[in-house]
């Protein structure tokens, strides 16, 4: 069973409210629940270039069942959604288990795939996704290697590719 509660805890002179999620272990973690304006900005670099992309997304996240579990969903204007999830520690670590369809990571995300056409998202070596929680930001980010394909003289090249990608989203809705 879990209870969320708000305490005030006292930091110098001004008092800060801090929502606060108890396990059933007695464990508080953040509460992560909520509703999120959030920007992911992905930087692929290789021999032939150096692209920049952003894009906004919607994120929507709710405690799991689970000891610091999150589960919910992102959207992508105009129609991209999926599955979004993963842990948040007691010190406000996040770990991003879930991001798209399968296949993971990034490959169900269909509006990062569609960005990198050329690329081969099913091959990109990634480890976790990783990031922090504090004062209403989730951040996360992740870099990895694929390989994309790129024609040159009636030749098709395979050239390897470090992507990076940068998740930052801000609350704008708490429950």
């Amino acid at each position: 069973m879990k209870r969320r509660s708000c305490n005030w805890i006292a930091a110098g002179l001004p008092a800060i409210a801090a929502c606060v999620s108890f396990e059933t272990s007695g464990i508080a973690v953040p509460d992560i629940t909520g509703t999120y304006a959030a920007t992911i900005a992905l930087t692929a670099t290789n021999e032939f270039e150096t692209r920049v992309d952003t894009l906004d997304a919607m994120l929507r996240l709710s405690r799991g069942a689970g000891a610091g579990e999150f589960v919910g969903g992102y959207t992508i204007a105009p129609a991209d959604s999926g599955p979004l999830g993963g842990l948040v520690m007691t010190d406000g670590t996040v770990w991003l288990l879930t991001f798209g369809f399968e296949p993971r990571p990034i490959a169900g995300v269909s509006s990062i795939r569609a960005l990198y056409a050329w690329c081969d998202f099913t091959r990109l070596g990634a480890p976790l996704t990783r990031g922090t929680f504090s004062s209403d930001t989730l951040r996360a980010s992740v870099q990895g290697s694929l390989p994309c394909m790129y024609q040159e003289a009636r030749t098709t090249l395979t050239v390897h590719t470090e992507l990076l990608m940068d998740l930052t989203a801000v609350r704008t809705i708490t429950p």
